[in-house]
């Protein structure tokens, strides 16, 4: 049987432990995605990523001891909002684990970690969790959590479709009103079965003035797909913030939008080969995006688009009747 482990509140004295685990991880991981920065095989670059998630208002963490050094921990932070609810949260660089230990520490982790945000009403939890880590993904999977939300990866080399009957180009201020009708696409398809995620009502009401910012934003990187005068498709493209899990450089695919009649004729590839040739022209190597694993056209679509998971948000509500049905 594995050892026993000591499970005690996370404090500043494991830190280095836990950056060298979450360094160790990055070169584990690296080993199968070589597109995954070498930086963070550092444990000096590893513990500013543990401090910040520490500095979060209301961040709580659990730290597993075996013979008194740091085999496994998990760190997270409460994050109530009007669609998540009260939750709780902890992000791919808030948990690691020895390698040789394996991962089933995570599950006694949890006990205590999630404990702590019950007591205190988030019912919620999100974890994230590595897509090349089966062991770790199959301990949260067994301890109730189930896959929600896809981040993945794939190169800039993408050839455009030929002979298509839509043109694209660069979308800017003046096509305001002519992408108004796509603006609310991903909402409404989200909220279909078997996804079922909402948007408030207060949302859509807001999508023209977020566009209007967008469009305005000399950074913005939008491209769009026109057909007989109408917009039959549009993507946009940012920086991506920098993380473990994110290659160096890279560009982040974060809306993408294909009129109903147009799907299924190339808009999305064409409208991905033009962002890529930019995105290659700045000396980017990779673009980033995610989306949610139950919205079926979508994850079907990202795949055969060649975006491959580098790691999954896992989701688990738990009951909140615990709160006074679970015994004396």
């Amino acid at each position: 049987m594995p050892p026993t482990p000591e499970i005690v509140p996370f404090a500043a004295q494991h830190l280095d432990p836990a950056a060298t685990l979450l360094a160790r991880r990055q070169e584990r991981l690296r080993k199968v995605r070589p597109e995954l920065p070498a930086g963070f095989t550092n444990p000096a670059s590893s513990r500013p990523l543990l401090e910040k998630l520490l500095a979060t208002e209301g961040a709580h963490g659990t730290a597993a001891l075996i013979g008194g050094e740091v085999g496994a921990f998990l760190i997270g932070y409460p994050r109530p909002e009007p669609i998540w609810g009260r939750a709780a949260w902890s992000p791919t660089e808030g948990q690691g684990y020895e390698a040789a230990l394996g991962p089933e520490l995570m599950r006694d982790l949890y006990a205590a970690w999630s404990s702590h945000f019950v007591e205190r009403g988030f019912f919620r939890q999100y974890v994230h969790a590595p897509a090349d880590d089966p062991s770790l993904l199959d301990a949260w999977f067994t301890t109730g959590f189930g896959k929600m939300q896809a981040h993945a990866v794939r190169d800039l080399d993408l050839t455009p479709p030929t002979d298509t009957p839509f043109a694209v180009r660069r979308a800017t201020p003046d096509d305001l009103d002519r992408i108004e009708p796509l603006m609310a696409l991903i909402s409404t398809a989200l909220v279909k079965p078997p996804a079922y995620a909402i948007t408030l009502p207060e949302r859509y009401a807001a999508y023209r003035d977020d566009y209007t910012g967008e469009l305005n934003d000399p950074d913005g990187r939008y491209w769009l797909a026109e057909e007989e005068g109408r917009v039959v498709g549009l993507v946009g493209f940012s920086a991506a913030e920098p993380g473990p899990m994110v290659p160096d450089g890279a560009w982040e695919l974060g809306d993408a939008k294909t009129a109903p009649r147009a799907r299924g004729r190339g808009v999305a590839r064409a409208l991905l080969a033009a962002g890529f040739a930019e995105a290659r022209a700045a000396g980017a190597q990779h673009c980033i995006t995610d989306w949610r694993t139950a919205a079926l056209p979508t994850h079907r679509s990202w795949i055969a688009l060649g975006f491959r998971p580098t790691h999954f948000r896992l989701h688990r509500h738990i009951d909140e009747r615990i709160a006074w049905a679970g015994g004396s």
